[in-house]
C-alpha cells in the first residue's frame, strides 16, 4: 500500500487543503494519507487559530487518515528546520513511501537541481557571504541560487517553491527512499490576504477573522461546515491574542539577565538589544516592525519571541536537530489511520504517545532538563507550547484547559 505523507499547518483547514488530499487520492486511489501538522504555534511564530486537536479533526474530516504532531522544536523554526523536522518524523515512521507538497513552479526538475546544489561548497560560500552582509537566510539563499543561474529570482519569490526546495533537500539528506509528489498551486497564493470564494489562502481567512464581525457568509464558501462552526464558536469565545505574547515578553525582558538571553536559540549579533529597545511598542504588530531588520525579518522576530518565552536554548536546538524527531504523537485518525499506527508500532523507530502522562508528568517537566530523556525534553516543549497558546486565549473552551495532559487522540469513524 502506498502511504503518502503531507507536512502542513492547517491554520485553519480550508478547501485548498482538501483539494490537495483529493488530488492525491485521484492519482493514488488506494493510498493512505498521513499528515504531519504543526501544533500550538506555527512556523511563523504565531499561536494557531484553533487548537491542534480541533485542526487535526478537520484534516481527517477533509480526507486525511492520520494526523501527527510536528514537534514544536521543529514547527516554530525556519523553513529549512521546519522541512527537516517534518521529513525526520516521516522517515522514522517506517511506512511512508511518498511526500506530497505544493509549489508554484511548472516543473520539479529545477527545484530538485537547486536542492542538490545548496549544500555544495560554492553555494554555501556565497550564502555565508550574503548573510555576513546582513541579509536574512531567505534573502541570502535567493542571491546564492540566482548568482549561478540555478534558479530565477522570480521563481524564488514564490514561498511554496522555497519550501519545496527545502523538502527536496531534506529528502535527499534524510529519506532518499521517499518519492516526492508535486501538486501545482494554481489558485490563491500562500500569502494572498484577499478572501476568495472556493479555494483561498489561510492568510486571507485569518485576516478576516481578526474583525469584530467576520464575513461568515463569504467564509462559508471557503471552509467545510465543521471548520466554519468551530471558527464561529472560537471567535465568540475570543481567538488567541498576540498582544498577550508581547506582555509576557516585556515581563521576561524586565527580569532576565542579558547573559541568559544570549543563550536562547536565535539570539545573535545583539538582536536582544533591539528587543529591549522595542518593548515600549504600542502593540505586538508595532513591536515586530520596530525590532525587525533586513537580517531579522518580522517572522524571525515572532519566532524569537516564542523561543524566549519557552526558553529554547541554542544548545537544546542543536541537540534536537542532531537527534531528530523522538516520538509519534497522533492527534486524530480514522479506521485506516488506526491501522497505520499499528504498522508504525511494528515497523517504525519511535514510541507512539497516546497518553502524555505515560511518558512525561507535569512534575517531571519541572525538573532540570539534564535529568530528562531526549523524548521527554522534546515533549516538554510541546506541552508548554500548548499552555502558552492557552494563555493567549481570553477564555478556555467550555471552562476546560485543553492541555496535552488531558486530551487524547480523536478517533473518527
Amino acid at each position: 500500500m502506498q502511504i503518502i505523507g503531507i507536512i502542513a499547518e492547517y491554520n485553519p483547514f480550508h478547501h485548498g487543503h482538501r483539494f490537495q488530499i483529493e488530488t492525491i487520492r485521484k492519482q493514488y486511489p488506494s493510498a493512505a494519507v498521513v499528515a504531519v501538522m504543526s501544533g500550538s504555534f506555527t512556523q511563523r511564530g504565531t499561536p494557531s487559530v484553533l487548537d491542534k486537536w480541533t485542526r487535526a479533526r478537520h484534516a481527517v474530516e477533509g480526507g486525511a487518515d492520520l494526523v501527527l504532531e510536528l514537534p514544536f522544536v521543529f514547527a516554530c523554526r525556519s523553513a529549512q528546520d521546519f522541512a527537516r523536522g517534518g521529513i525526520s518524523l516521516l522517515s522514522r515512521l517506517g511506512i511512508v513511501s511518498h511526500l506530497a507538497f505544493g509549489m508554484e513552479a511548472a516543473e520539479l526538475a529545477p527545484l530538485v537541481n537547486a536542492a542538490a546544489r545548496i549544500d555544495a561548497e560554492p553555494v554555501q560560500r556565497c550564502l555565508r557571504k550574503h548573510m555576513d552582509e546582513g541579509h536574512s537566510y531567505a534573502g541570502a539563499l535567493t542571491r546564492a541560487l540566482t548568482a549561478d543561474a540555478i534558479l530565477s529570482e522570480e521563481m524564488l519569490r514564490a514561498p511554496n517553491n522555497i519550501l519545496a526546495i527545502e523538502y527536496l533537500r531534506a529528502l535527499r539528506l534524510l529519506a532518499p527512499q521517499i518519492v516526492p509528489i508535486v501538486i501545482r498551486r494554481r489558485t490563491a497564493q500562500h500569502r494572498d490576504t484577499h478572501l476568495h470564494a472556493g479555494i483561498t489562502s489561510a492568510s486571507s481567512i485569518r485576516r478576516v477573522l481578526a474583525a469584530s464581525s467576520p464575513p461568515w457568509t463569504e467564509l462559508s464558501e471557503s471552509l467545510m461546515p465543521s471548520v466554519l462552526d468551530d471558527l464561529r464558536a472560537a471567535h465568540a469565545r475570543g481567538l488567541p491574542q498576540e498582544n498577550t505574547l508581547l506582555d509576557l515578553l516585556r515581563y521576561l525582558l524586565l527580569v532576565t539577565d542579558s547573559s541568559v538571553l544570549t543563550e536562547i536559540y536565535g539570539i545573535a549579533e545583539g538582536i536582544e538589544n533591539r528587543l529591549i529597545q522595542s518593548r515600549t511598542a504600542q502593540d505586538y504588530s508595532d513591536f515586530l516592525r520596530n525590532a525587525a531588520t533586513k537580517r531579522y525579518p518580522q517572522s524571525r522576530i515572532a519566532r524569537l519571541i516564542v523561543h524566549l518565552l519557552l526558553h529554547l536554548t541554542k544548545a537544546q536546538a542543536e541537540d534536537f536537530d542532531t537527534s531528530g524527531a523522538a516520538n509519534i504523537h497522533p492527534l486524530a485518525f480514522n479506521t485506516r489511520g488506526r491501522k497505520l499506527l499499528r504498522m508504525m508500532k511494528q515497523q517504525g523507530q519511535l514510541p507512539i504517545i497516546t497518553r502524555t502522562a505515560e511518558f512525561l508528568s507535569s512534575a517531571e517537566r519541572g525538573q532540570p532538563q539534564r535529568t530528562l530523556s531526549p523524548l521527554q525534553r522534546m515533549l516538554a516543549f510541546d506541552t508548554r507550547a500548548t499552555e502558552l497558546r492557552l494563555l493567549t486565549c481570553p477564555t478556555p473552551m467550555n471552562g476546560r484547559r485543553r492541555t496535552d495532559f488531558i486530551m487524547s487522540p480523536q478517533f473518527l469513524t
